[in-house]
């Protein structure tokens, strides 16, 4: 097989595997989605990777408990730079202290060493057993690499059963429950907020929760619904365009921020903050945003978190809420 996409949607116990033996087709605009049928796989900016879509030569489907797979033990050799994440910080800091801007996501990752590419069918059935109510999904092509991930975070979707849109705003990252700071609540109504706007450009029927605490893995979140009609979903692929990245994952203002992620962050994002997810697969579409996810290599694999900057941001608690957040990922190697 040259490409694949494997995936588990949250609380369901069905695998369904995506397999071409042809390249996938490269998308130069979001707005390209709206006709095509596959496995998406989109980065955070397309000026430096592609938007691929995986188009089916055969689709397996499979109830999870009925794949076998062996797991082992493995002594991770883990690093990081601690320092380089200190001076991102630091510029970014500045940047939203001088007004530029209201909020940046600053993302960072962690290299672990050994071989794990031969395991990774293995990796996507503990991360599924481990993480029940998640999108978990390995995709894997020639251009993009091997990607694991395990995702809280909807970008948009549409079950057949259902007559309505969703989306969310899934920001604020508390390891325990109790009272959530200013900075938490602010960070996450920037998102809701920045959602809502997107949304009324091409939806005049939208209903919206009250943000609300969620879960994901061991970390808890601040979460807005949306349920929404569009008023053409020809448009789907421009709305995609419009939203993403959200301000979860970029800044505000949007691509001022995505420029400034993409030349001061000092590794590149690829595919994380990206989406992926199933598109007019039997009457669904099921697009999350590429969160907790890793980078399979031959003798490595690269985890990728960040979180959402504000003007009080503090470097040691936003250090802290990353390796947090990585332990997802962690968890899943160990």
């Amino acid at each position: 097989m040259t490409s694949f996409a494997i995936y588990r949607l949250p609380d369901t116990d069905t695998c369904v595997k995506i397999c071409s033996d042809s390249m996938p087709q490269r998308l130069s605009s979001y707005a390209e989605l709206e006709d095509k049928r596959g496995f998406v796989f989109a980065p955070f900016c397309l000026d430096s990777d592609s938007l691929l879509v995986i188009c089916p030569d055969k689709i397996e489907v499979t109830k999870c408990d009925e794949i076998e797979y062996a797991d082992e033990e493995t002594d991770l050799n883990v690093s990081y730079d601690r320092e380089a994440y200190r001076k991102d910080f630091e510029r970014f800091h500045d940047k939203l202290l001088d007004g530029s801007f209201d909020k940046l996501v600053l993302s960072r990752n962690i290299s672990v060493n050994a071989d794990f590419e031969k395991r990774s069918m293995a990796l996507f059935m503990k991360a599924c057993r481990m993480y029940p109510h998640q999108f978990v999904a390995l995709v894997s092509t020639p251009e993009s690499g091997t990607w694991l991930m395990s995702t809280p975070e909807v970008l948009i979707e549409k079950d057949s059963e259902l007559s309505k849109w969703h989306t969310m705003a899934l920001a604020g990252t508390m390891k325990t429950p109790g009272p959530w700071s200013d900075k938490n609540q602010k960070e996450q109504k920037y998102v809701a907020d920045y959602i809502r706007k997107c949304l009324e450009m091409f939806s005049n029927d939208i209903e919206v929760s009250d943000p609300h605490v969620t879960t994901a893995a061991n970390l808890f979140h601040l979460r807005t619904d949306f349920y929404f009609s569009m008023r053409d979903e020809k448009l789907l692929g421009k709305m995609i365009d419009e939203l993403h990245p959200t301000p979860a994952v970029c800044g505000i203002p949007k691509e001022a921020a995505r420029s400034f992620i993409l030349s001061n962050e000092h590794s590149k994002r690829h595919y994380y903050s990206g989406f992926c997810g199933p598109l007019n697969y039997s009457g669904t579409t099921h697009l999350y945003v590429s969160l907790r996810c890793m980078q399979i290599e031959r003798s490595r694999c690269r985890l990728y978190a960040g979180g959402g900057l504000l003007p009080d941001s503090d470097e040691a608690h936003e250090w802290l809420e990353t390796e947090y957040k990585l332990n997802t990922m962690l968890d899943v190697l160990r």
